[in-house]
C-alpha cells in the first residue's frame, strides 16, 4: 500500500501557491483494508475516504471508462492492481496529473511539470471529452491561471468545442454547475471564465442569463471593469455573486430593470432554482437590489431616512457581516460611471459604520417596558434611531 499527494495541491506546490486541499490517492489496497485502518469511507460513487486524525481525503487509485451521459456515467474500477499511471491517465488536465510521494519525489508521466513551466493548460488523453464538467473546469483554470499567463493548448480548445457541439453539456447536475461557480466566483478575473465558454460555444447552454451580454457586447464594457483581476473582491461570493446577476438578460443597468423590479428578481430566482443554489444568495441578493434601487432612485437630501432603510432592510442588528458586504458593494459601484447618484455611495461608505455604531449604543430599555402596544413600540423604535442619525448628519455637515 502507498500513498501520493494528488492533484491541485502538487500544482499549487509546483506554482509557488498555498495549498487549497490536499488529496491523496491510495496505491494497492482495498475498500476493506482503508476502513479497518480508520478511514471513514465518504464516496458515493467510488472509494473515498477520510484520513482519521487530518480529514485530508484519501481515494483509492482506479480506472473510469464510460458507459452514460454527463459527469456520473463511468463505470469505475478500483481493484489493488491499478498502477499510479493507470490512476493519473483518468485526470483531465497535465498539470493535475502529478503525483509525489510522502518523501517529495514526484511522478510526473504526462510532463505536466513541463506544461506548468511552459504555462500550458492540456488535456492528458482523448478520454478528456467524455466528461462534460471539464469544459468548466478548463474555463476555471483559465481564468483562475491568467495571473500566470497561462494558456489553453489549441488540441484542447478544440476538444472543448467538440463537446460543447455534443449534447453532454445538458447531462450536467444542477450541483456540479452551480460548484464550479461558486469556485469560480470565489476568485479574481471571473469575467475570461464565461468569456471561455463563450467562445466555445457553452455560455448559451449552461448560462443562458449571460448569452446577450457577450453577443450585444452593449455593457460587456462595465462587466469586464466589475469582474476583471482589480476590482474583483476576492473571497467575497455573495458581493460577486449580486453583480453577476445584475448582468442578466440585457442587464439591470436597463431602465425596464430599473422601474420594474420584478423583472430581474424573477430572473435570479429562476436560476438559483434551475442550479439548486443556497438559499442564502437569493436571500442577499433580493436585499441588496432592493438597497441599489433606493439609492438610484434617491433625488431628496433625507440621508437619515436611507441610512435607516438600509440598516432595517439589511437586518443589520441581526446580520452584521452584511456590513462588509454592502461596503464591497458600495466600492464596486462607485467604478459604474454612468451610475445615478455616484455621491450617494461616498456618503454611505464614509459615514455608515459611525450611524451603525450610534444605533448600536441607543437604549430601549425604557420603551420596552413601557405600555405601548407592540406597532406602536416599532415606530417608536423607528423615530428615536432617526433623530439619532438626523442628528449625527447635521452635526458633521
Amino acid at each position: 500500500m502507498k500513498f501520493y499527494l494528488v492533484g491541485g495541491a502538487v500544482r499549487d506546490n509546483l506554482l509557488g501557491l498555498k495549498e487549497k486541499d490536499r488529496d491523496w490517492v491510495v496505491v494497492g489496497s482495498t475498500y476493506k483494508e482503508m476502513i479497518n485502518l480508520g478511514y471513514k469511507p465518504i464516496g458515493k460513487y467510488f472509494p473515498v475516504f477520510l484520513h482519521p486524525i487530518t480529514k485530508e481525503e484519501y481515494a483509492l487509485a482506479r480506472t473510469e471508462k464510460k458507459n452514460g451521459k454527463g459527469y456520473n456515467g463511468f463505470l469505475c474500477n478500483f481493484s489493488k492492481l491499478i498502477t499510479l499511471k493507470e490512476d493519473l491517465y483518468r485526470r483531465d488536465l497535465t498539470i493535475n496529473a502529478i503525483s509525489m510521494d510522502k518523501k517529495g519525489k514526484y511522478f510526473d508521466p504526462f510532463n505536466g511539470i513541463s506544461d506548468i513551466n511552459n504555462k500550458i493548460i492540456r488535456h492528458v488523453s482523448i478520454h478528456f471529452i467524455e466528461d462534460p464538467l471539464r469544459v468548466l473546469r478548463v474555463a476555471r483554470f483559465f481564468s483562475e491561471l491568467n495571473k500566470f499567463n497561462f494558456f489553453i493548448h489549441k488540441s484542447t480548445l478544440k476538444l472543448i468545442f467538440y463537446i460543447s457541439n455534443s449534447n453532454e453539456l445538458l447531462y450536467l447536475t444542477p450541483e456540479r454547475i452551480w460548484l464550479e461557480t461558486e469556485k469560480v466566483i470565489k476568485n479574481n478575473n471571473i469575467y475570461l471564465y464565461f468569456y471561455v465558454l463563450y467562445k466555445c460555444n457553452a455560455l448559451n447552454i449552461i448560462y443562458p442569463e449571460l448569452n446577450n451580454l457577450f453577443i450585444k457586447k452593449k455593457f460587456l464594457f462595465y462587466f469586464n471593469i466589475i469582474f476583471n483581476n482589480n476590482f474583483t473582491w476576492k473571497n467575497n461570493v455573495k458581493v460577486n455573486f449580486v453583480f453577476l446577476c445584475l448582468f442578466f438578460y440585457d442587464t439591470f443597468f436597463s431602465n425596464k430593470y430599473l422601474y420594474d423590479k420584478n423583472i430581474l428578481i424573477n430572473h435570479v430566482f429562476n436560476f438559483c432554482k434551475r442550479l439548486c443554489v443556497p438559499k442564502k444568495f437569493f436571500f442577499f441578493f433580493k436585499k441588496t437590489y432592493k438597497v441599489l434601487r433606493k439609492i438610484y432612485f434617491f433625488d431628496k437630501c433625507n440621508y437619515s431616512k436611507l441610512f435607516l432603510d438600509i440598516y432595517m432592510i439589511y437586518d443589520f442588528n441581526r446580520n452584521y457581516f452584511f456590513v462588509n458586504y454592502f461596503l464591497s458593494l458600495i466600492k464596486k459601484f462607485f467604478f459604474l460611471y454612468f451610475f445615478k447618484n455616484k455621491k450617494v455611495f461616498l456618503f454611505l461608505n464614509k459615514y455608515l459604520i459611525n450611524i451603525l455604531c450610534i444605533i448600536k449604543n441607543i437604549k430601549y430599555k425604557k420603551i420596552l417596558n413601557s405600555n405601548i402596544n407592540k406597532i406602536n413600540i416599532k415606530n417608536e423604535i423607528y423615530n428615536i434611531r432617526y433623530k439619532k442619525i438626523y442628528n449625527f448628519l447635521k452635526k458633521i455637515s
